[in-house]
């Protein structure tokens, strides 16, 4: 029923925003759209699945969030190759997924060997398409961490409080 409920909201949600796009009142274009429609659906999956505890449904929320991002991230802003941006950010959007599974059930240890091995892949795939090479690559990282260390943070102790949380 729960899924039921989400899927009305996001029609409505959706009705909304093509009702304004079609009076002119915004302009979103149909790949944001799209993205939007994704990441909330995305995380509605992932969070009544993480409270379930069905870790299939958490790996498709998780994976179709990250997908939304994407294609949120891609209508939003200019990227030079977008072809060489998909299969590492498919290859870390498997990765993520499955850490998120780890974080869910903490004694299956697969999750976490998968995750980690995918983000070597990934990060071996941007090395390699990375024109600036090895060391700037390494340089936007921590520049990147610099800046969004304290999300990081915050998302891995609230999804281990709501793991601890559904457990007791």
């Amino acid at each position: 029923m729960r899924n039921n409920l989400i899927l009305i909201y996001l029609l409505v949600f959706v009705a909304i925003l093509i009702l304004l796009r079609a009076l002119g009142v915004i302009y979103i274009s149909n790949d944001e759209l799209l993205g939007y429609v994704l990441i909330i659906y995305g995380l509605s999956l992932f969070y009544s699945s993480f409270i379930s505890g069905r870790k299939i449904f958490l790996f498709i929320g998780s994976t179709t969030f990250l997908i939304g991002i994407i294609f949120f991230l891609l209508s939003n802003f200019q990227f030079q190759n977008t072809h060489d941006f998909i299969l590492p950010a498919v290859i870390f959007i498997l990765s993520i997924s499955s850490f998120m599974v780890y974080l869910s059930d903490t004694t299956q240890k697969i999750s976490v060997y998968i995750a980690i091995i995918l983000c070597a892949l990934g990060v071996g795939e941007m090395v390699l398409i990375s024109k600036n090479e090895i060391t700037g690559y390494f340089v936007n990282i921590v520049f990147i961490t610099e800046i969004y260390w304290p999300m990081l943070i915050i998302l891995i102790v609230v999804v281990m409080l709501v793991n601890r949380d559904s457990k007791q």
